[in-house]
């Protein structure tokens, strides 16, 4: 080790040294705490809480949040405050008069409530501004929608016979009503299934992230379900029935009945009748233009997911 730094080491180590820098932290703490002992006015900018708010009234965010304070008190006491900040308390009790659209507090009215909530010591030299407005608006409730936002591809030969819905289907929210009456759906967040041949049952957030503070949701997250299965084509023969026409003449039509195709589950596949099926020609369409009649497929069973007629074009001679 060089001679230099032996010479530091052994002056560090001695007692004058120490003995000094002791004296040296002990009159800088002298100092602090007579500067903290003293007396000062400052200004400092205090968020206010609300007390005794009526249940169905919110406040609006463009009411006020912050008043400005002028005190006089202890170092102490300030070295307190820029820690850790009071908040200001308004009682909407007492302190506050109620308009059609605002609360306003007021020095005159509401000071002595405000003084109480600080220490003997601390004085308030004066509050700015000495009147606050606090607008405010009605809490409704509204059920509101919600939309699936999903890409949902399924293997071959599988799919859902119902649309794949959301548990719930709906959601309450609670909030102003100038808020409320801007929303008609919530949105979940993206869902991407792929290759799917089993029911499906996940959970999902919501989007609520654009959505004002004040209101109030009851549900975060829903469930996205279906019941996938195996899926098969049928065909089935369906007796046309002619509607509408005129009383003196007789009307011949053919073919009888149409084939129509429909696409259900391989569970349902037996249970689907062909008087579950219904297809009409409303003799009311025909015009001079047109020399056939076009059938329409009125009725079909609720347990398959589509139907389609092999023909759209049923010939027609008119006899006395």
């Amino acid at each position: 080790m060089s001679a230099f730094k032996i010479k530091i080491r052994n002056t560090l180590r001695s007692r004058k040294i120490n003995s000094f820098l002791l004296f040296l932290i002990m009159a800088f703490g002298i100092l602090v705490l007579t500067k903290l002992s003293r007396g000062y006015t400052n200004t400092i900018f205090l968020n206010i809480e609300a007390k005794q708010l009526p249940e169905e009234v919110v406040l609006l965010s463009d009411s006020t949040h912050q008043v400005k304070l002028t005190l006089t008190t202890y170092g102490f006491r300030w070295l307190k405050y820029y820690l850790k900040p009071p908040k200001v308390v308004i009682d909407f009790e007492q302190d506050v008069t109620r308009t059609n659209s605002a609360y306003i507090w007021t020095a005159n009215k509401g000071f002595s409530n405000l003084n109480m909530q600080f220490d003997k010591e601390v004085k308030i030299e004066s509050i700015s501004p000495d009147t606050l407005l606090f607008k405010y608006d009605v809490n409704e409730v509204k059920k509101i929608p919600v939309k699936l936002n999903a890409a949902i591809n399924y293997s071959i030969g599988y799919d859902a016979l119902l649309n794949v819905k959301t548990n719930p289907d709906s959601i309450l929210i609670i909030g102003p009503k100038s808020l409320l009456s801007k929303m008609e759906t919530v949105e979940t967040e993206f869902l991407e299934l792929k290759d799917v041949n089993k029911p499906i049952n996940e959970n999902i957030n919501l989007q609520l992230d654009s959505i004002a503070d004040v209101i109030k949701i009851n549900t975060r997250k829903v469930s996205v379900i279906a019941n996938v299965e195996k899926f098969t084509e049928g065909t089935i023969e369906v007796p046309i029935t002619l509607i509408n026409t005129p009383n003196r003449f007789k009307v011949n039509y053919f073919p009888k009945s149409i084939k129509v195709s429909y696409y259900t589950s391989l569970s349902l596949f037996n249970s689907i009748k062909t008087s579950d099926f219904k297809i009409i020609c409303d003799f009311k369409k025909i015009n001079e233009t047109t020399n056939y009649l076009t059938p329409e497929l009125v009725s079909e069973p609720i347990n398959i997911k589509t139907a389609r007629m092999h023909q759209q074009n049923i010939e027609f001679i008119i006899s006395e």
